[in-house]
């Protein structure tokens, strides 16, 4: 049964069974036909010979002059010489078919014969001729009988017979040769039969080899050996490959295309089928619902069946584009949804986007981060399908609130100095003008407050334009002490009023950094004075430099012993307005370290702030090696 499923065994065993069936055919009518030459050649021997004893004279004679009856024995003596001479049985039988001798001595050969049709035949014609059974020989047998003489009247009929088996002896040599040669024939048309099918079959394997090859993703060209049916079908399987090749580059490029828009959404993208298995995920949803980090995008197979987990995809170009150039797989490929993802939330807005039809949205809160979901109902290629949208809308709260803080505290920090202005105006205009001696002290304090609000405003635009880039910036290789010392000195004389040592500490072989050093100096000058103001009398403030990581930056800090940030507001201190509770009993803008901040970033480097409370504070910025 295996042997069948060939196609070329198939092809050979119905030659072979043609081949044989026709030598079967053609051996039974040779046996046939040979026998049938044989009986002719033993009715015309035996015929003959009839005829040549009719003829004897001493038959003749018998019957003219001795007037033979039953069982004369000299008519017995003759007839069982003859049967002797000839090796076949040999009656003699008067015209009425009266048995006189007879060669087998039988009652059953001594019985009346007339009826007989070569009996009746030689009467009539002078021969005959039958083959019947005998029951004298208990089968089959040749009966040849002819007149004595042979004239019209004869007296007598003389008839020889033999069995038919004896055709039969020369035969059974003859017919085992025959079954020889059939049986050698049936073995070389076998081979013949195998070898025609296996020259029949052979293109049609390449063809077979070569589709394989294109399932697989190889180019092909078959050569067309002949041009009747097998060449035309080489040709249009030529075409076929020619043709699906130019989809499957047309799907490749479409499925790059889409896996590169998907690989550069900030969103994260699951597609669902109906049954909420995961047919797509890219790498930001993967990282988002926490999926393994040995992935990369996948597009959906369409295959036609769940053959296995993750193999099923809804049909459409995905699918195609999948089996012509597959993408690496996801871990996550063909689970639920349910087993993906970490939190409920996300599976409660698919259920309720496939419960309703309709789009759904939710926001939540997911390890540490704010997630919008956004579940789509679609269909494609006839298969119905979820989108879930993924938004990491976490920067995006945050700098809501920093807006909603920045619009705070510049309210706050206006307020002030309005409310001041506002009063020394009412002050001034309810009769204070025309106080000589308290005139101009509440022109000053105008003054004073115009100056603040100067400042915030010039702070403000200067931080603008540094954020857009608007601010030109004339970078060179400066050393660390040119950037260092300058804004150091500056500030000596604050420094000694307040009773606070400045220590500058830079080694001597540092290299030089790549910087603008006027805004360099503007960070130091930043650092360092926001280092006095929060340090108590009789204390010291230490800069210091040393080489960065890798050898590629120098990192200046700034340190001080004085009130420390409080834990909760060290990650927000670089923004804009921002100030702790002890800063804003200070005065200030609020915008010094985010200047510095973003001067820094201008320049590829990092700042950030070491802390403790009540004990001190470092704040440390990079710079690139020059």
């Amino acid at each position: 049964m295996f042997l069948l499923r060939s196609l070329r065994w198939r092809i050979a065993l119905a030659l072979f069974l043609l081949i044989a069936a026709i030598l079967v055919c053609l051996s039974a009518i040779f046996l046939y036909q040979t026998r049938q030459f044989r009986l002719e050649q033993m009715r015309i021997r035996l015929v003959n010979e009839a005829l040549l004893l009719a003829a004897d004279s001493e038959l003749r004679s018998g019957f003219a002059i001795s007037g033979w009856q039953v069982d004369d024995a000299e008519a017995d003596s003759l007839v069982s010489t003859w049967s002797q001479q000839l090796d076949v049985r040999v009656t003699l039988l008067l015209a009425d078919g009266t048995v006189l001798a007879d060669s087998e001595d039988s009652q059953s050969a001594r019985e009346n014969q007339g009826n007989q049709p070569e009996i009746r035949a030689a009467l009539d014609a002078g021969t005959g001729f039958s083959l019947r059974h005998s029951r004298v020989f208990r089968a089959e047998a040749i009966f040849a009988a002819a007149a004595i003489p042979p004239t019209a009247n004869p007296p007598g009929i003389l008839r020889l017979s033999t069995p038919r088996a004896t055709l039969d002896v020369p035969l059974e040599r003859l017919r085992l040769t025959v079954l020889w040669a059939a049986l050698l024939a049936t073995a070389l048309g076998a081979t013949v039969a195998f070898f025609v099918a296996d020259a029949a079959m052979r293109p049609f394997r390449s063809l077979v080899r070569n589709a394989s090859g294109i399932v697989q993703g190889d180019s092909v060209h078959v050569t067309p050996g002949t041009p009747e049916e097998v060449g035309q079908l080489t040709r249009a399987f030529n075409r076929l490959s020619e043709e699906l090749n130019e989809e499957a580059a047309k799907v490749s490029r479409a499925r790059e295309r889409l896996t590169s828009v998907l690989e550069t959404l900030v969103d994260g993208i699951l597609i669902l089928d109906d049954e909420g298995r995961v047919r797509l995920c890219n790498s930001v949803a993967a990282g988002m619902v926490g999926a393994s980090a040995a992935y990369g995008s996948r597009i959906p197979e369409a295959e036609p069946g769940e053959q296995r987990q993750g193999s099923t995809a809804p049909s459409g170009s995905l699918g195609l584009a999948a089996q012509v150039a597959p993408a690496p797989t996801s871990p996550v490929q063909g689970q639920p949804l349910a087993q993906v993802v970490r939190d409920h939330r996300i599976v409660e807005t698919w259920q309720a986007s496939r419960d309703d039809g309709k789009p759904a949205e939710s926001i939540f809160e997911m390890d540490g981060r704010t997630v919008r979901t956004v579940a789509l109902p679609f269909v494609a290629g006839g298969s119905d399908g979820f989108i879930l949208l993924l938004q990491d809308m976490t920067e995006l709260h945050r700098l809501e609130r920093i807006r909603r803080d920045f619009v705070s505290n510049i309210s706050h920090e206006l307020r002030t100095p309005l409310a001041s202005l506002r009063a020394l105006t009412e002050t001034l205009r309810d009769g204070a003008l025309d106080d000589p001696a308290a005139a101009p002290h509440f022109l000053d304090r105008i003054e004073t407050e115009v100056d603040a609000l100067s400042q915030m405003v010039q702070e403000l635009l200067e931080l603008s334009r540094i954020e857009s880039g608007q601010v030109p910036f004339r970078f060179r290789p400066v050393s660390v002490s040119d950037v260092v010392l300058a804004p150091v000195e500056r500030l000596q004389p604050l420094a000694a009023r307040e009773q606070i040592e400045l220590i500058v500490d830079l080694p001597p072989r540092l290299p030089r950094v790549y910087a603008d050093a006027e805004r360099v100096h503007q960070v130091m000058a930043n650092l360092v004075h926001n280092a006095l103001k929060f340090s108590p009398q009789g204390t010291s403030i230490n800069v210091s430099a040393g080489g960065g990581r890798s050898g590629q930056e120098v990192t200046i800090s700034v340190s001080d012993t004085g009130v420390g940030i409080p834990a909760e507001d060290r990650e927000r201190i670089f923004e804009r307005f921002y100030k702790t509770d002890r800063a804003r009993a200070s005065g200030g803008t609020g915008l010094g370290l985010a200047i510095a901040k973003h001067i820094v970033q201008a320049h590829g480097g990092r700042i950030w702030v070491d802390s403790i409370e009540n004990r001190g504070s470092k704040f440390s910025f990079t710079l690139t090696v020059a």
